[in-house]
């Protein structure tokens, strides 16, 4: 869970307004952020929603902090095309051209 802080404050949200979204008390985060509870499923469920991230994520599973869900369907043919020889490079090929779509991005 001590990934739970960083992501409420990277929202800039405070322990009352999670709280208050998620209709728990202020005490039941704090709880949460040191460790001293653990929230049940559909807590965990309702924190990644609100937090923009995945369970996976708040749990330690993975390192990917942003999680989008996309269906074969909401691709069209050049995006296909772009993940099907994106699958094909070897990782430093990869790691290449992820840092270059950053440098587009920005």
């Amino acid at each position: 869970m001590e990934r739970l802080k960083k992501l409420r404050e990277s929202k800039n949200m405070t322990q009352v307004r999670l709280a208050i979204e998620l209709g728990v008390s202020q005490e039941t985060i704090s709880g949460y952020e040191i460790g001293k509870a653990t929230p049940p499923a559909d807590m965990l469920i309702k924190l990644a929603d609100i937090l923009d991230t995945s369970v996976d994520y708040i749990l330690n599973r993975t390192d990917n902090r942003y999680f989008h869900k996309i269906n074969k369907s909401d691709l069209n043919e050049e995006e296909l095309e772009l993940i099907s020889i994106y699958r094909r490079l070897p990782q430093n090929k990869k790691e290449r051209t992820m840092g270059f779509l950053v440098g587009l991005e920005e």
